[in-house]
C-alpha cells in the first residue's frame, strides 16, 4: 500500500471514529461542527492572514488584528477575502501582497469625515505553511459558507485566538439536511490534513 492509500485510510478512519461518537438525534450541521471543532490539524496549503490595525467608529483602536483571508469554491476555485466591515465592501484578490495594497485603498478615510485617518491599516500578510500545526476552535455555518477558525499554540496572542481560518463558499444556499458536507469536506482536506492523534 502506498504513502497516499494509508493517507487516505487514515483520514476515513479518523472521520468514522469522530462521527460515531456523534449521537443519532444530532442535525447534519451539529454532527460536522462536533467531527471538526477541537481537531488538530497540520496545514498542506498555505493559508494566508491579514494583520492589521482598526480603528473602531467611536475612535477606538485595536492592533495586531489577525483575519484570514483563504476562501475555497467548488466552482471558482480558491481567492484571498477581507470581510467588509464598517459599512465597507468585501476586498477581493488572487495575489497576497496585492490585498495589503487593497485593503488600504479600500479603507482611506472619506472626504466627509472630520478627522481624516484609514479606519483599516493593513500591516502584513501572515502565512501559514504546510507542516505547521493549528488547532479548529470554532467552526461556523453560514447561509452558503462553512468557516473553520484556527488556534496556534503559541500563536502571537496567546493559544486561544485565531490566527487563520478557511471558509468554503458554496454556490447556493446550504441544504437543511447538509447534503453538501461529503463535498464540503473535500474542499477542506487539501488545505488541512486531520493530525494524527498523540
Amino acid at each position: 500500500m502506498n504513502d497516499f492509500r494509508r493517507r487516505q485510510l487514515a483520514l476515513v478512519i479518523a472521520f468514522v471514529s469522530a462521527v460515531s461518537g456523534v449521537s443519532a438525534g444530532d442535525r447534519p450541521q451539529e454532527s460536522f461542527v462536533k467531527t471538526w471543532q477541537g481537531r488538530r490539524v497540520v496545514v498542506r496549503r498555505t493559508l494566508f492572514s491579514l494583520v492589521y490595525n482598526e480603528r473602531g467608529l467611536l475612535g477606538n483602536t485595536y492592533s495586531g488584528k489577525r483575519d484570514g483571508l483563504t476562501v475555497v469554491t467548488p466552482s471558482e476555485g480558491a481567492y484571498l477575502q477581507f470581510d467588509g466591515r464598517q459599512g465597507r465592501d468585501d476586498v477581493v484578490g488572487h495575489d497576497p501582497q496585492g490585498m495589503i495594497r487593497a485593503v488600504a485603498e479600500a479603507y482611506d478615510g472619506d472626504a466627509l469625515d472630520v478627522r481624516q485617518y484609514r479606519r483599516v491599516e493593513p500591516l502584513l500578510i501572515a502565512r501559514y505553511e504546510p507542516g505547521v500545526e493549528l488547532l479548529v476552535d470554532r467552526v461556523r455555518l453560514g447561509r452558503d459558507t462553512v468557516k473553520l477558525s484556527f488556534v496556534q499554540r503559541g500563536g502571537p496572542d496567546g493559544d486561544d485566538v485565531p490566527v487563520t481560518s478557511l471558509t468554503i463558499k458554496w454556490p447556493v444556499p446550504l441544504s437543511k439536511s447538509f447534503s453538501e458536507r461529503a463535498l464540503i469536506e473535500q474542499l477542506i482536506l487539501p488545505y488541512v490534513d486531520v493530525a494524527a492523534r498523540r
